[in-house]
Order: C-alpha cells, then sequence, then structure tokens
C-alpha cells in the first residue's frame, strides 16, 4: 500500500518549493491519472507564471486588507498633496495682496449725509459715532442708523473707552455720557470744559477753566457729580491733560509748572478711595523736569503712558511706578496710539521728511519708517497707522508694510479699516463712502 501512494505522489525537495507568500506565484501540483499507472511518477511542474496574487485578491475576487490600506493611503497622498497645493497658492495670493503698496481706490458703495461738514467721527465698538450741531449718531459700517441723541453742541469733542463714549462742547458747558444703547447721563457744568476723559464703566474726569484754581470734577454714568478737586496752579502747575483707568478708580493728571524759567512735568496718580497720610488722594507719581508732557492715557488698569516733547515714559501697577523712561532726540511732531502700540511722528534733523516709529507698551520699538510729505492727522486703529491731509492717505502696518501712498479722490475727514481684504470707510464733506485699495 505504501508501496502504491508513493507511486501516486511525488514529494518535492524543500529547496524546489517557491515562496508561496511573495506575489505573483502560483503553484500547481497535478495528480497522476489511472492510464499512467504504469509510467514512472513525474516530477510536480512548478509554474512560474504570474496567476494572480492572493496579495491582491482572493479566491472569491475579493480585495484584501493590504489593498484597501494602500488605496486609502494613496487616497490620503493625494489629498494632502493637493491641500499643500492650495495651501500654497493661498499664501502665494495673501502675499501679493498684503505686502505690495497701493496707490489708488475704487469705490464700492456710497452713502449721502446731510451737514456732515462741522461733525466729529470716531469709532465706537465696531460701529461709528457722528457727533455734530444737529446731536449724535451711531451707525454701522452700512451706513445704517442705529441710534440718534437730539442735542446743541457748537464745537463737538469725542472721547471713546470701549463701551463708553463722552461728547463734550469744547469751551462750552455740555457733557453727553453715552453706551452702545443710546444717552445714559448728562451734565451741565457752571464753568467752560478744557479737557475731557472717560473710563470703560462711563465714570468721566474734565478739566474746567477758571484762572489760577481750576478745577477737577468727576461724575458717574448717569451724571451725577462724584467729587470735585481744587488746583492751585501757582503751587502744584496747571493741569494740562487727565486719564482714567478702564476700571474708572485710577485718575492720572499731568501738571506743567514754570520754574526759573524751565517747564517742569509733574505726574499725579489719584485714587479718590484712599486717602494719603497728607489727607490727600494720591497713590503715585513723579516730576521731570525741563520737560512737558502735555499727553496722558492708561493702556489698562495697571498700566499708563505720559508721553512729552523728550520721549515717554510708561508706569505699572496699583500705585504706578515708573517702569521705562523711553528717551527720543528727534522733534515730536504729533503721536497716536491704541491699546496695543504708541505711533509717534518725528521731524527728521539730517535730512528731509519725517519718521514714524512705533512702540509696545514694553518700550520696544516695532517699527521705524521714513516717509515724504505733511499729514496734518494721524490715527492707529486695528495694526494700522493712517495718516492724511485733504485728498493725500498714506497707511502703515504694524508689520512695517507701505499699505497705501496716493489719494482717495476727496477731502478726507476721516478714515476707518473695515473688515475684508484692503476695504476702508472714508468721511468726507458729503457723508461715507467705502473703498477698495487698487493698483
Amino acid at each position: 500500500m505504501k508501496d502504491e501512494k508513493k507511486k501516486r505522489f511525488h514529494i518535492a525537495k524543500k529547496k524546489d518549493i517557491p515562496d508561496l507568500t511573495k506575489p505573483g506565484v502560483a503553484l500547481e501540483i497535478r495528480k497522476k491519472g489511472k492510464k499512467d499507472s504504469d509510467m514512472p511518477p513525474k516530477e510536480p511542474e512548478i509554474k512560474n507564471d504570474t496567476v494572480f496574487s492572493w496579495d491582491i485578491k482572493a479566491s472569491d475576487g475579493k480585495k484584501t486588507n493590504t489593498e484597501k490600506k494602500r488605496k486609502i493611503q494613496n487616497k490620503t497622498i493625494r489629498k494632502w498633496v493637493i491641500v499643500s497645493v492650495c495651501a500654497a497658492a493661498a499664501l502665494a495670493a495673501y502675499l501679493t495682496i498684503t505686502l505690495q503698496t497701493y496707490t489708488d481706490v475704487s469705490v464700492i458703495s456710497q452713502e449721502q449725509e446731510a451737514g456732515t461738514g462741522r461733525s466729529s467721527y470716531a469709532r465706537f465698538d465696531e460701529n461709528i459715532l457722528r457727533c455734530s450741531r444737529d446731536g449724535v449718531v451711531l451707525f454701522d459700517t452700512d451706513g445704517k442708523e442705529l441710534w440718534k441723541e437730539d442735542c446743541q453742541i457748537q464745537n463737538p469733542v469725542v472721547e471713546v473707552n470701549k463701551e463708553s463714549a463722552v461728547v463734550t462742547d469744547s469751551g462750552g458747558n455740555s457733557i453727553l455720557i453715552f453706551g452702545k444703547k443710546g444717552l445714559k447721563g448728562e451734565v451741565q457744568t457752571e464753568l467752560p470744559i478744557e479737557r475731557v476723559a472717560v473710563s470703560e464703566k462711563g465714570i468721566t474726569a474734565v478739566i474746567l477753566k477758571e484762572g489760577n484754581t481750576p478745577s477737577i470734577q468727576c461724575y458717574d454714568a448717569a451724571g451725577n457729580l462724584l467729587l470735585e478737586y481744587k488746583v492751585s496752579a501757582v503751587e502744584q502747575g496747571y493741569p494740562v491733560d487727565l486719564a482714567l483707568s478702564p476700571d474708572g478708580t485710577t485718575l492720572l493728571v499731568s501738571y506743567v509748572s514754570i520754574k526759573d524759567g524751565n517747564p517742569d512735568t509733574e505726574l499725579v496718580y489719584y485714587d479718590f478711595g484712599n486717602k494719603d497720610e497728607d489727607g490727600k488722594y494720591r497713590v503715585g507719581g513723579k516730576t521731570y523736569e525741563d520737560t512737558v508732557m502735555p499727553s496722558v492715557y492708561f493702556v489698562s488698569d495697571e498700566k499708563s503712558v505720559a508721553v512729552g516733547d523728550g520721549g515717554f515714559v510708561l508706569y505699572n501697577g496699583t500705585k504706578p511706578k515708573e517702569k521705562e523712561y523711553v528717551k527720543i532726540s528727534k522733534e515730536i511732531k504729533s503721536i497716536c496710539y491704541d491699546k496695543e502700540y504708541l505711533g509717534i511722528i518725528l521731524k527728521n534733523t539730517d535730512k528731509a521728511g519725517y519718521e514714524l516709529k512705533l512702540f509696545d507698551y514694553d518700550g520696544k520699538e516695532v517699527i521705524s519708517k521714513d516717509f515724504e510729505g505733511d499729514y496734518s492727522k494721524v490715527k492707529i486703529e486695528k495694526g494700522q497707522v493712517l495718516m492724511y491731509d485733504g485728498e493725500k492717505c498714506s497707511i502703515y502696518t504694524d508689520s512695517g508694510v507701505h499699505r497705501f501712498d496716493g489719494k482717495m479722490g476727496t477731502n478726507i475727514k476721516d478714515i476707518f479699516p473695515l473688515k475684508g481684504i484692503n476695504k476702508y470707510l472714508v468721511v468726507d464733506a458729503n457723508g461715507t463712502k467705502t473703498v477698495r485699495l487698487t493698483k
């Protein structure tokens, strides 16, 4: 029996057995038929012809997990290649748009408004506040009126601090305190108004003119008098500017006095909720000799700035102390600021033109750019320095890109950056128009 089985089958040597795990290899072993019983056994034939790969297809024709994984990998690779190409194209387009200097504008839309010739404008959150002799109006960037308050103000001055705004009549006696939804409080002063400041909470401080004894008064958002502080200009100096912390708890005043023919500036911080040993409310400050600092403001509750003819000084803390004094040798022509940067326009001494310097509130210089031309107005908003005069306008970004240098086609009263690529709202004597920068 054993001999008979040996005649029917032939066992291949191990070295002759192919590796069946390799793709493209199939093994065929033939069983000897009855008619060949008298013939000697044949060696099994090993066929290396590619019949199919069981790595690719199973006997039932279904795809194996290996093929599915390979196809998923291929799809993933193709997807990321497409994404990378699209991202590169988008980045190239973005850089092309943002890194070049535009010289012209195209008008997208225009809103005609009567009586805007003597109006003052200010950004109030994402909307625009317009103040004129006819009243105060808040409208959105599409020109839609949100609310209006009728009033009689001859020379409107606007100050905004996030959620609160105050409108005063410069040299007059009217103070209007606004929130986002409209009028919150109104004050009539007995003395002429010289300077005004407002906190985020709507607390308002004013300097009232009265010869050598000016008065500093503070009001809550409803217009109620909180305190009055009499100043002796002979002893302390004359208050030239003031600012309130966002929470309304700290007041900063800049006093200028003349001693031995030279001007000195004393910065004084008041916390009217606490009295010091002398029965006063002073919680910090310092005197700067031979210097005039006519501009002061708060960046946050614990950070404030004073700008003068020799540079600017940074203060920190709830009991404010000088952090850094950044000295500038060139003549300061004008300044602008927001919660991120302080911009200073300097007059060049060794060459024609001016220099724009932008600083952060650690005293670090962010950009320095030379430019030609005189601009009577300068502001900083949404990371852009906007300088304009008549039809002329020049715009720099906080990364140092000269975004625009040309004419707006109208006498600019004010200009505001808008959402979208290179879009701006331009205010002129006839109303507002939305423009896009072009080449």
